[in-house]
């Protein structure tokens, strides 16, 4: 999911992006790992994803996460609602949430992300064990997000809560996410 976010954010900026691809291709390998590689921690972890992709580590996330290595995230619940990422910040929080199969739940509402950060995301919680709750409200996402979120209920039936108000996704979009959510949440009762 790295180069496909990548091509999104070096069309703003063409000049940098040999630079952004070279960063970002140690965490290509990472990612398929689960929990944090050998003898790193999930703070080590974040912080060298930071570092890879340029960006400025979230202060309270990083206070989160354990500093020892083999220690897992002390959460089932990752809520970055008053606590602003952004679309490259996101990447790295992915990294984690990667590592964290414990994880039920993830809100990232009112971050400033766009629809290729959501593709991002889909691509991690489409296959992670845990996450049944998804909370992408109040960013600037439109029907391209509508689209992928479509595949991410589609092909993860364990997510039965997705939150996608105050965005620009269509209407026709939204009944059919509305629809799929409850198709999920049904046959998880069931």
């Amino acid at each position: 999911f790295f180069f496909d976010y990548l091509t999104f954010l070096t069309s703003l900026h063409p000049l940098k992006a040999a630079k952004m691809r070279q960063a970002a291709k140690p965490q290509a390998k990472a990612g398929s790992t689960k929990g944090p590689p050998k003898g790193k921690s999930l703070r080590e972890v974040y912080e060298e994803t930071c570092a890879n992709l340029k960006v400025r580590p979230n202060s309270t996330f990083e206070e989160m996460l354990p500093d020892k290595p083999g220690q897992v995230l002390n959460t089932d619940t990752l809520d970055f609602s008053r606590n602003y990422v952004g679309d490259r910040g996101m990447l790295a929080v992915l990294e984690i949430v990667q590592r964290s199969p414990q994880l039920k739940r993830l809100v990232v509402t009112e971050n400033g992300l766009r629809n290729a950060a959501i593709k991002a995301i889909v691509t991690v919680v489409v296959k992670h064990p845990g996450i049944s709750s998804l909370d992408v409200s109040d960013n600037y996402i439109s029907e391209g997000a509508g689209k992928v979120l479509e595949v991410l209920l589609k092909e993860n039936p364990r997510i039965t809560e997705l939150g996608f108000s105050n965005t620009k996704i269509d209407v026709d979009c939204r009944l059919r996410l509305k629809d799929l959510i409850a198709l999920n949440a049904a046959n998880a009762r069931s």
